[in-house]
């Protein structure tokens, strides 16, 4: 058992472990994509404030070739902030012919955002994992251009290698965890169970013997007291039952005892100095006599139907079970 409670804590453990480090994992992913974007738009917003801008464009005259070297010169002077050459590059286009006229010339590539600052807007849609992002602005003087900065993507890798790595290491450490708390757990749970059953073993002999004390006394009666004549079956068994039971001598017909349900079902009172006969608990039923083992009948007390068992005891006495035919038992 304990093998087995320990494969299913085990499972059950791994499994929830799993789940929940698959679903950090995504939300790692996400969460580390989107702060990379969001700091790229901070870091260039931070830069091409609205008096640079205006600069830029005051500086954007002549041919589209000069122009460009005044956004060099802007960008240039702001390269640490901007951190070109740490995976991040620029290119200035000129919006009239799309060509690329300034910055970095050889990876230069017409994106989504390039095509949107050519119509004048800024262009700084990002994919939600783009694994390259760049924002474009438009330049508007005498000459239009375009200022695209491109990042390439290898900070944010890095930072999500960094933090899958310690993601990993924390599942591994997690892993070990579950395993060595389910095993304990089973270990527990082990322990408890046994210590149950032995209880309800325990209980289930206690019972057992009281049901064979009780069976012994009803079936093997032992030497009547003369003090209390044949009513030691009635005193062991009579707390156990919802029926009317009751003793009474073969010879006489005198009630030698009769429990409470009894009582309430036939309407009669043992009384101590008087005593009760047959005839006042049963009007109109035949007593059995001894030549009779058992006899079962019916018979009507109280305008209510009842039904009675009448069983030889083997020594001069019967026992009557009394129980109403519609079932319903004195409580």
């Amino acid at each position: 058992m304990r093998k087995t409670l320990k494969k299913k804590l085990t499972g059950s453990m791994l499994l929830a472990v799993a789940a929940a480090l698959v679903i950090v994992s995504l939300c790692l992913l996400l969460g580390t994509v989107r702060y990379s974007a969001v700091q790229f738009s901070r870091e260039v917003a931070d830069v091409f404030t609205t008096d640079v801008l205006t600069e830029l464009n005051s500086s954007a005259t002549g041919s589209a070739e000069s122009a460009a070297l005044a956004v060099e010169q802007t960008v240039d002077a702001n390269a640490g902030l901007l951190r070109i050459g740490a995976g991040r590059s620029y290119t200035v286009w000129d919006a009239e012919t799309g060509e690329a006229v300034g910055g970095a010339l050889d990876n230069a590539a017409v994106t989504d955002n390039v095509i949107a600052a050519m119509d004048g807007a800024v262009g700084d849609s990002m994919p939600l994992l783009a694994a390259r992002m760049d924002i474009a602005i438009p330049i508007s003087g005498e000459v239009s251009l375009v200022l695209d900065i491109v990042d390439d993507g290898s900070a944010m890798r890095a930072l999500l290698w960094n933090a899958l790595l310690l993601l990993c290491t924390a599942s591994v450490l997690s892993l070990i965890a579950c395993a060595a708390l389910s095993q304990m757990m089973a270990g527990a749970f082990a322990a408890s169970a046994v210590q149950t059953a032995r209880a309800l073993r325990a209980e289930h002999s206690a019972r057992a013997e009281a049901w064979e004390a009780m069976a012994l006394t009803l079936y093997r009666p032992g030497k009547p007291d003369k003090n209390r004549p044949e009513n030691g079956a009635l005193d062991v068994i009579a707390p156990y039952l919802s029926e009317g039971y009751l003793t009474f001598g073969a010879a006489d017909g005198g009630i030698i005892a009769i429990n409470r349900a009894a009582e309430q079902l036939l309407g009669v009172t043992m009384d101590e100095e008087n005593g009760l006969a047959f005839a006042q608990a049963f009007p109109g039923v035949p007593m059995p006599d001894e030549t009779q083992s058992m006899v079962h009948g019916r018979f009507t007390s109280g305008g209510r139907r009842l039904d009675v068992v009448f069983a030889a005891l083997g020594d001069g006495t019967f026992a009557a079970i009394v129980r109403p035919v519609d079932g319903e038992m004195v409580r």
